[in-house]
């Protein structure tokens, strides 16, 4: 692991802005592949891919969405040769559909894949700001997240920078994160029994524990949301994402997961989302729409991260809940 005081000297040095190295930038992009994870994607997610597609060597879509409904009824852009398309026709989970995304970027010869929701709308310097930042940060990082604006709070998840500072951070979100694609792979990839949700935040610890550091760009290179519409705002916490009672399963039994894991090393960021996890309960409980079924799958998840019942959800009760009490 390295030294607090290594890791100190880094923070104080991503608060500065350090040049761009255009040129560098520019011969870097082949170095990196696009993994966009689709699931019952929008009318609008083409016109996203089109401009991120000239920003990357390759751009891989892996389809999560069932035969019926998968991606390859959409019409791809044809002159957009370096987009690559695996269609699983099955929801195989977010963790598989990167994993798979990290091998076709390692048999592509790209040093990153940059990992993205269907949703995220990205802004055209995204991959040169990222790479700058990386360029900026010795030693290289293990991932590189990139601050974004939530267009609902209308606020940057870091305070802003200049294009090439940075910050040093615990974990950081899956969509618009450089990933270092032979160290990912080494590390064992994303981990595919948690499915759907905690997936980055565990691959960030695990980078952590290996002794390698993980840090977000002060430049936002996106607008990106985290949940739903209409969640419910806390002290402190702001507003938390409103999801399907379905997904509270996997928030809460993923993160009671990963803070059995990593209390020992990282018991500031276990407490924090210990807190943020049992306050949630309480607004999705009392404010938001469907709170007995929320509250219902949201147990049923703790109860299952606490007997180790990993992989997709198999309670009938969470896939099919009946009508909850708003």
């Amino acid at each position: 692991m390295k030294s607090h005081t290594a890791g100190n000297a880094m923070s104080r040095a991503g608060t500065e802005a350090v040049p761009l190295q255009q040129d560098v930038c520019s011969a870097s992009l082949g170095l990196v592949c696009a993994v966009v994870v689709a699931y019952y994607p929008d009318e609008e997610f083409i016109t996203r891919l089109r401009g991120l597609s000239p920003q990357v060597a390759r751009l891989v879509i892996v389809d999560n969405t069932p035969a019926e409904c998968a991606v390859r009824q959409l019409e791809l852009p044809e002159d957009a040769a370096n987009i690559h398309l695996v269609s699983n026709r099955a929801n195989l989970g977010i963790s598989a559909a990167l994993n798979q995304g990290l091998h076709h970027a390692l048999d592509a010869g790209c040093k990153w894949a940059l990992t993205l929701d269907q949703d995220t709308q990205c802004f055209a310097d995204m991959v040169s700001t990222l790479l700058g930042v990386s360029q900026a940060c010795s030693p290289a990082p293990a991932v590189i997240g990139g601050n974004y604006l939530d267009p609902r709070s209308k606020h940057p998840k870091v305070a802003i920078g200049e294009a090439a500072s940075f910050l040093v951070q615990k974990t950081v979100i899956t969509s618009g994160s450089l990933v270092d694609v032979r160290l990912a792979l080494a590390m064992g990839g994303f981990r595919e029994d948690y499915f759907i949700d905690q997936v980055d935040h565990e691959f960030c610890l695990r980078a952590r524990a290996h002794g390698h550091q993980v840090i977000i760009s002060r430049k936002p290179v996106m607008t990106h949301s985290v949940g739903e519409s209409g969640g419910v705002r806390l002290p402190l916490l702001g507003i938390l994402p409103n999801h399907p009672p379905v997904r509270k399963y996997y928030i809460a039994r993923n993160t009671v997961v990963t803070v059995m894991t990593y209390w020992r090393r990282e018991p500031e960021w276990c407490l924090r989302r210990l807190a943020r996890l049992l306050l949630g309960l309480g607004g999705m409980a009392f404010l938001e729409k469907q709170g007995f079924a929320k509250v219902r799958a949201f147990a049923g998840g703790i109860v299952d991260g606490l007997r180790g019942r990993m992989g997709p959800c198999a309670r009938e009760s969470v896939l099919r809940p009946r009508s909850g009490i708003s």
